[in-house]
């Protein structure tokens, strides 16, 4: 009942103007009874009652036209022109950044073979296909089995969770269990802790307890955000086989035989505003998940499935025209003018749409649908580049290039559009193409039309967070720049200090070794006769005594400048470190090396150990509370 009040609150007429047609209905109306009045002289003369007994009747017997049909034909004409309309078209308007998280079901019944080879490792190829799949935004990714860790935090770069997601399994989880609404909560505050006013999670699992029921469907009536499920298993289930390859068993001794659980799944789906997706050998589910409209959870209050309308709220100014339909209305009145051809025209208006040559496709497309209709065609099929080609709407035009990621042709077409919506879209543009600054005079347009634009206000707060990012790596970058500069300034001038004092000791040590030469002759000289005859017997001996001498002081003197060199480096460099760095720094660097060398390049390990930590600091804080199944 609602609904009709609200669509008979929005019906009106695109062109009201046309109504003025029904005027001159009325007046024709009004002259053809007056003529029927005066179709006889004799009825100014005789009375009325004795009039239809004296004079004939004979020639009212001719046929006359149904004017009644003319009047009808020309009402539904006049209505139809005036364009009947009660229902809005949504606008393409898309959000700049958007905030996704990926929820992984990590408890053990993961590990059941129904699909092969198993749950675990069909979920971890649909998680990255999923995480590549997201093109835009921030993702973040959340694995929960008895409690929940957050994994990798909200980022842009989808490589680092592709690389973590195969790392994941049952066995790194610190905690055996089923706790969902963990997991669900920890991806809400990781949304709400990157300040996200909407987002998106999809939630990869096999199933959930009747249980737990109540508990998700608080959190999610609490939540602004939208969930997503693509559920993994079938509904008979399989035995769930450990890495040793037995066969996991509870308490009595009896296997365990995890099953999916569809209904259950789908409640919380339609529930979280989202969608749900058994798992497919291909991309389909994917594709199902991801592609979905751009508005809230609050607006998109039932999925498509439901048949409810979205909310209106985000929705543009133009609306669904209903006046052609009105024309179907006149189908009839035209066969009835053919009277004999009516067979006729009823069987070709049956077999006209069957025939479509395909030689004249594209000319018979655009006999029945406009540019914009085979370009909408075009988008919802996901084929943009085909749509921004038909597109005659600037802003439809410009929605397709975005979403083909051509964001320069893009600009452009959103450039022709003066409107809110249009600066919206230009300003989103801009920030895609790193355009920051203008990106922000944008916004601050859209807000002064609309202070309360809620995306607006969001977006701009992002863009601002990411110039001042921007700006301050470029001053960081800048000062690292000047200082390595000043570094090298400094090396040049420790080594011409360095090169004039080992010029100097070459100096110094030639001079020592020539006074000393000169001093031996001389004493050899002021010896005794006696004794000049003995040296002159070991001169030979001398002067080869002197060559080894010599020739050892030489390599000597090359090892003590070698050495000197390169204490000196050592030096230079052991005096510039601690110039930079302080013997505290010092000392936490030294030991940082220490850790780093002894952790083992084992990703799987560093996520258990992280988790590990966490899971004993969260026992220190709070107790665990009583597990409804440990697999």
């Amino acid at each position: 009942m609602n609904d009709l009040l609200i669509t008979f609150a929005d019906f009106h007429f695109l062109r009201p103007l046309f109504l003025w047609a029904i005027l001159p209905l009325i007046l024709l109306g009004a002259l053809l009874a007056y003529i029927n009045k005066q179709q006889s002289g004799w009825q100014s003369v005789l009375a009325g009652h004795l009039y239809k007994h004296i004079i004939s009747q004979s020639h009212a017997k001719k046929v006359r036209q149904p004017l009644w049909l003319l009047t009808l034909g020309w009402i539904i004409a006049t209505l139809a022109l005036a364009g009947p309309t009660w229902e809005r078209l949504p606008q393409p308007v898309y959000q700049l950044h958007s905030g996704k998280v990926v929820l992984m079901d990590m408890t053990m019944s993961m590990r059941a073979t129904d699909i092969k080879p198993n749950r675990l490792a069909r979920a971890r190829y649909k998680a990255i296909d999923l995480v590549k799949q997201i093109s835009e935004g921030e993702t973040g990714l959340v694995a929960y089995a008895g409690d929940a860790f957050t994994i990798s935090p909200l980022s842009s770069d989808g490589q680092n969770l592709t690389a973590l997601i195969p790392s994941l399994s049952p066995d790194i989880m610190p905690i055996a269990g089923s706790e969902p609404a963990l997991g669900l909560k920890a991806a809400i505050e990781l949304l709400q802790n990157a300040n996200y006013p909407q987002g998106e999670i999809f939630w990869i699992t096999d199933g959930i307890d009747n249980q737990q029921m109540k508990e998700m469907s608080e959190l999610l009536n609490s939540s602004p955000y939208r969930l997503s499920i693509l559920a993994v298993g079938t509904e008979e289930g399989a035995p769930i086989q450990m890495q040793n390859g037995e066969l996991l068993k509870d308490n009595n001794g009896s296997i365990i035989l995890p099953k999916l659980n569809p209904t259950s799944l789908k409640s919380l789906a339609r529930q979280g505003g989202g969608r749900y997706a058994p798992m497919q050998a291909d991309n389909s589910d994917i594709e199902y998940l991801v592609d979905q409209s751009t508005l809230s959870r609050d607006e998109q209050q039932t999925d498509e499935d439901s048949g409810n309308k979205p909310a209106n709220d985000n929705f543009g100014d133009k609306w669904q025209e209903m006046g052609p339909y009105l024309l179907l209305l006149l189908l009839p009145f035209a066969a009835y003018s053919f009277r004999r051809g009516l067979l006729g025209v009823v069987l070709l208006g049956l077999l006209l749409p069957i025939y479509t040559p395909e030689a004249s496709a594209g000319l018979w497309q655009d006999m029945w649908q406009t540019k914009d209709q085979q370009g909408l065609k075009a988008f919802n099929e996901q084929n943009f580049d085909e749509a921004a080609q038909k597109f005659d709407d600037p802003l439809w035009q410009g929605s397709a290039l975005y979403k083909n990621q051509d964001y320069e042709n893009a600009l452009k077409a959103f450039n022709k559009v003066d409107s809110t919506e249009g600066r919206y879209n230009q300003a989103n543009t801009l920030a895609q193409l790193g355009k920051l600054p203008e990106a922000l005079k944008k916004y601050d347009e859209v807000l002064a039309q609309q202070p309360d634009n809620e995306d607006a206000k969001a977006n701009k707060a992002i863009v601002e967070k990411l110039l001042e990012q921007q700006q301050s790596e470029d001053q960081q970058k800048s000062d690292q720049d000047q200082k390595n500069n000043d570094q090298d300034q400094q090396q040049d001038e420790s080594d011409e200090q360095q090169q004039d004092q080992q010029s100097d000791d070459s100096q110094q040590q030639n001079s020592d070794q020539q006074d000393q030469q000169d001093q031996q002759q001389s004493d050899s000289q002021g010896d005794d006769a006696e004794q000049q005859e003995q040296n002159q017997k070991n001169d030979e001996q001398q002067k080869s005594e002197e060559e080894q001498q010599q020739e050892s002081q030489e390599q000597e003197s090359q090892a003590e400048e070698s050495d000197a060199k390169e204490g000196d480096q050592e030096q230079q460099a052991q005096q510039m470190q601690e110039q930079e760095l302080s013997d505290e720094e010092k000392e936490q660097m030294q030991r940082m090396q220490n850790l780093l060398n002894r952790v083992p390049d084992d990703p799987a390990f560093l996520l258990k150990r992280k988790m590990q930590i966490e899971a004993q600091q969260r026992k220190r804080e709070s107790p665990p509370g009583n597990l409804q199944r440990n697999w």
